[in-house]
């Protein structure tokens, strides 16, 4: 990584920037997204990847332009993934995406390692965050609205794949 990371044990704040990385533990991302999944009339996985995405749009905007040098997107990509993996998410390959999309994979979800920890399987993908993240990501890099991108879960290691598939599409209209 090329910007500044910071790790303060003693407040157990990971600081990417001067910007705080919430990091949290299976117990409480599983419980959170579980709480929202149930709440009635709203659609939890579209609440997740909206917030996820618009985060991720800004925070990493931020973090492009706060480095030494102006990266490429390719470039961009890999130091998304290295900050998806510093964050202990797992490990994410993001280097078949453009701007148009395309398709990214995770041989490492921790999103489905800790559902299957904590509740055991279920019938749907769970990685909502990584959606919004990729999302995020490739809105700061093309300089773009966080909503640019559609980002659909095909595969899930939670449903018995070796990894997490997601395609990823420019939307139609932008919204």
């Amino acid at each position: 990584m090329s910007n500044s990371l910071h790790f303060d044990l003693s407040s157990n704040i990971l600081e990417l920037n001067g910007v705080p990385v919430s990091l949290h533990c299976h117990h409480y991302n599983c419980g959170l997204l579980k709480s929202i999944e149930e709440i009635a009339n709203i659609d939890g996985h579209a609440v997740i990847v909206e917030i996820a995405a618009q985060e991720f749009s800004e925070k990493f905007k931020q973090f492009l332009e706060q480095g030494t040098e102006v990266l490429s997107p390719d470039k961009a990509l890999q130091e998304a993934s290295e900050l998806y993996r510093l964050m202990g998410f797992g490990r994410l390959d993001l280097s078949n995406l453009t701007a148009r999309g395309g398709v990214a994979y995770s041989d490492s979800s921790y999103f489905s390692v800790s559902w299957l920890a904590k509740y055991g399987r279920r019938n749907t993908p769970v990685c909502y965050f990584t959606c919004g993240f990729i999302a995020g990501i490739l809105a700061a890099i093309y300089n773009v609205p966080p909503d640019t991108y559609e980002v659909n879960e095909t595969e899930c290691i939670i449903l018995r794949h070796d990894q997490c598939k997601f395609i990823v599409s420019e939307k139609s209209d932008g919204n």
